[in-house]
């Protein structure tokens, strides 16, 4: 189950995926919001548009909160800023679609700038 939320999670970085509306139509909730780094609130259909212009790196961990719920979270790294970036996935009849994204600034000092991976310092 887990594989399947980290995969769906991945394809969002992929062009192939991302540029078929449909793709993207079919994974995300009706009521899909997401909360970005920048404080904005944005719909789905606005993240729908945009979707097609990401490419980041990350490294996902997934926790299982329920049978239907998982919460996923990484590091990304884009332009020298970091983000912490947190989604929500539901299961509804085995048809996992993401329900919430948001990303959130994280302070550059307390992570490894060298690092591919963005991880938090010990």
């Amino acid at each position: 189950m887990l594989e399947i939320i980290l995969q769906y999670e991945k394809d969002f970085f992929r062009k192939d995926f991302c540029n078929n509306i449909a793709n993207l139509e079919m994974r995300l909730s009706k009521d899909f919001i997401e909360y970005s780094r920048s404080g904005k609130i944005y719909s789905r259909d606005t993240v729908i548009q945009g979707l097609s212009k990401l490419k980041e790196d990350r490294n996902i961990e997934i926790t299982l909160l329920s049978a239907n719920i998982a919460l996923v979270t990484y590091i990304s790294c884009s332009n020298n800023k970091k983000t912490l970036r947190t989604s929500i996935w539901e299961n509804n009849h085995d048809d996992w679609k993401i329900r919430f994204y948001q990303g959130t600034p994280c302070a550059a000092h307390k992570y490894n700038s060298d690092s591919a991976s963005c991880r938090l310092l010990s």
